[in-house]
């Protein structure tokens, strides 16, 4: 179906945009988990960033549960473990980080629509599920020690300008 492998693909370019992020900013590789899983665990928190263009919506998010969320915080601010941060600092690292990702896959995707546009990051805990106008990808991945969930929402009732 060629809704389905779009939004595969989407969801690989994310993959290969938090790769170049693992290895430019921590020296490090990422480990794609197998089988990709076929539904987002429930409630784990994450940051999400919409990309919209002339011929694509999506949504992307990057998530883990709340102690994998501090720890790719402080990596992000090069702390150390022990560092302390609280949970808007956290926040905001992962905002970061999902703005890095997308902005990852919009130079990746520009190719397939010049338009595309880049959102603003949002950050909260709370059930993912797709709507019936959306198709979803996701991608569990171990990055610095941390498990987390990439998951691409592709919108079906996006208009065309």
């Amino acid at each position: 179906m060629e809704s389905v492998e779009t939004v595969l693909t989407w969801s690989e370019a994310m993959v290969d945009a938090l790769r170049e992020l693992a290895t430019s900013t921590w020296g490090s590789e990422i480990e794609v988990l197998e089988p990709s899983p076929e539904r987002f665990p429930r409630g784990i928190p994450g940051s999400y960033i919409a990309l919209v263009g002339d011929h694509f919506n999506f949504e992307f998010g990057v998530a883990a549960l709340w102690g994998g969320c501090e720890s790719l915080a402080k990596k992000l601010l090069f702390m150390e473990d022990d560092d302390v941060l609280d949970e808007p600092e956290v926040a905001d690292a992962m905002n970061e980080i999902a703005n890095m990702i997308g902005g990852g896959v919009k130079r990746r995707m520009s190719e397939f629509d010049a338009g595309l546009k880049l959102g603003l990051p949002t950050f909260f805990e709370g059930p993912i599920t797709p709507t019936s106008e959306q198709d979803s990808s996701y991608a569990a991945v171990v990055v610095e020690g941390v498990t987390a969930y990439l998951v691409a929402l592709k919108h079906r009732a996006h208009s065309q300008s």
